[in-house]
């Protein structure tokens, strides 16, 4: 991994563990033990770098997508890699990407519009895979499962209680796409 990508990882999960209003540069470059310097030689500012994790994390999400199958199981199985992910974090942290659309879309125009491309993503996939499972209202019930799904990230995260996975997978999800 090179010194860019060392700042953008360190901190994603400095800001992914503590917001990023609360994440500092300094903070980052003490971290990794690199001068200041390095950091303005790879970024313009916090802001190009923040662009940068939303990058990563549209990048992952791309991954995520790619490795489950184009019907309705490949949705069940893309949520459940998410939902996986926040267990091994002991239902802390929550998503990355859901905390930056509550913490930044309303502060900052670029961020949000770089969220967008996240959601956007998401987003259409889930809507081309319910149009080709012939399921009415694709668009409506794309963006529903979208915000199922990040609520129920947010709530096993406030509440510590992966049950709302099993809401999520045994009632959520199959209430949305009946047809």
């Amino acid at each position: 991994m090179d010194k860019r990508e060392a700042i953008i990882f360190t901190a994603a999960r400095l800001i992914h563990e503590q917001g990023y209003n609360k994440v500092g540069i300094k903070s980052i470059l003490d971290e990794l033990s690199i001068p200041k310097g390095s950091f303005y030689h790879y970024f313009k500012s916090k802001e190009d770098l923040g662009l940068s994790i939303i990058d990563i994390y549209i990048d992952d999400t791309k991954g995520c997508i790619e490795s489950v199958s184009n019907d309705i199981k490949g949705l069940k199985d893309f949520f459940g890699l998410f939902f996986k992910r926040l267990e091994e974090m002991q239902l802390k942290k929550g998503c990355p990407v859901g905390n930056l659309i509550l913490e930044l879309s309303d502060e900052n125009e670029s961020f949000r519009t770089r969220l967008m491309v996240w959601y956007e993503m998401l987003f259409r996939w889930i809507e081309d895979v319910l149009t080709k499972e012939s399921i009415d209202n694709a668009e409506k019930k794309a963006k529903a499962l979208v915000a199922a799904f990040e609520g129920t990230m947010m709530l096993s995260k406030l509440d510590k209680d992966n049950v709302h996975f099993e809401i999520f997978n045994e009632i959520t999800f199959c209430s949305i796409i009946e047809n």
